[in-house]
């Protein structure tokens, strides 16, 4: 008997029926994906201009200008005014040619959503009235680009008496940046960015020494607002890529320290390094050992951070918060005689 086979699918219909599978098998797992509440990407809304420049070297710098932010969470609304190297405006206005002190660091410093008179950079220019204070911090900015700031800074302003340092526990993250902090800038980066901001990072080279790396951003690939499947390839390539610096966080942001002291010093100006936020009890003792063995001048002036010291709705303090970071200071600044 002559067996009769069933006919066989053409060349066409076999690229079909693979493409129909994989389809299948992607939507598929979009579906577990999102069941196990891996979404799609998307941004964190806020109505709020765009202020920062894109900064080749430093990422972004605040704009030149006044700008009126509002609260989210509550209808106040903040002004902040900033000069024409992005710096933030102090309340009281000194002459340039008075001995110049230098503020930077990230937003606690900078006093992100406080008017210009409530930061206690500018309670503290209010209280030493012969010298001109520069509030060169900027909201994200860690170690990294406060020292790569302050190489720019130092040659250009006479008569430095004092660089003062606003440190927090998270700038370890930001110094290298890490994928998490990345992703957080991504998410966030309609908060006055005009697109997603990049960071330049510190490592060190093969003599140990510190380098400064060009800035890099979050990894942005097509359909991440509309595939689960596509966030997870993002967030996977960007942990292995950044994994490794975890490990050399410590010991880089400990090196920044020690190059924005030396070059203080070596400009003749005096350095403080102020301790404004840090959770982890254990870190901070090794810090304060570290920066006491190399004759860092630190002053400790964390405080709780709770609905009474902070904006509503935000991890960031309020003008009692700042008068509080400010009073520390000066007492510090007082007992010591740095200016």
């Amino acid at each position: 008997k002559v067996q009769i086979l069933p006919p066989q699918p053409t060349k066409v219909k076999k690229i079909i029926l693979i493409f129909l599978s994989i389809i299948l098998s992607l939507c598929l797992v979009e579906v577990l994906l999102r069941s196990i509440s891996i979404k799609p990407w998307s941004y964190a809304e806020f109505n709020t201009p765009t202020f920062f420049n894109i900064d080749k070297s430093l990422g972004w710098r605040a704009k030149e200008g006044s700008h009126t932010i509002k609260n989210p969470n509550s209808d106040k609304k903040t002004s902040m005014t900033f000069g024409k190297k992005g710096n933030r405006i102090n309340e009281y206005h000194n002459e340039l040619n008075n001995p110049a002190v230098l503020f930077f660091g990230g937003s606690f410093t900078q006093g992100w959503g406080v008017n210009d008179k409530q930061t206690y950079v500018s309670k503290l220019q209010n209280e030493y009235k012969n010298f001109t204070f520069y509030n060169f911090a900027q909201a994200g900015f860690g170690g990294t680009q406060s020292l790569v700031m302050l190489r720019e800074e130092i040659n250009q302003i006479k008569d430095i008496n004092l660089v003062v340092y606003g440190f927090i526990e998270h700038h370890e993250y930001r110094n290298v940046a890490r994928s998490a902090w990345l992703e957080t800038l991504a998410k966030y980066s309609r908060r006055g960015y005009s697109e997603i901001p990049k960071i330049p990072y510190a490592s060190l080279n093969n003599e140990n020494k510190l380098l400064i790396n060009p800035p890099i951003g979050y990894l942005q690939l097509p359909l991440r607002e509309y595939s689960s499947i596509v966030t997870l390839i993002e967030k996977f390539y960007m942990k292995q890529i950044t994994k490794k610096r975890k490990r050399g966080q410590k010991i880089i942001t400990k090196k920044i320290i020690l190059e924005m002291d030396e070059i203080s010093k070596k400009n003749n100006s005096k350095f403080l390094l102020v301790i404004l936020d840090w959770s982890n009890k254990f870190t901070n003792d090794e810090y304060k050992k570290f920066m006491a063995d190399q004759n860092i001048s630190f002053v400790d002036c964390k405080i709780l951070l709770n609905k009474e010291t902070l904006i509503k709705g935000d991890y960031h303090p309020n003008e009692k918060g700042h008068i509080m970071y400010s009073t520390c200071i000066k007492n510090f600044i007082n007992k010591n005689k740095l200016l």
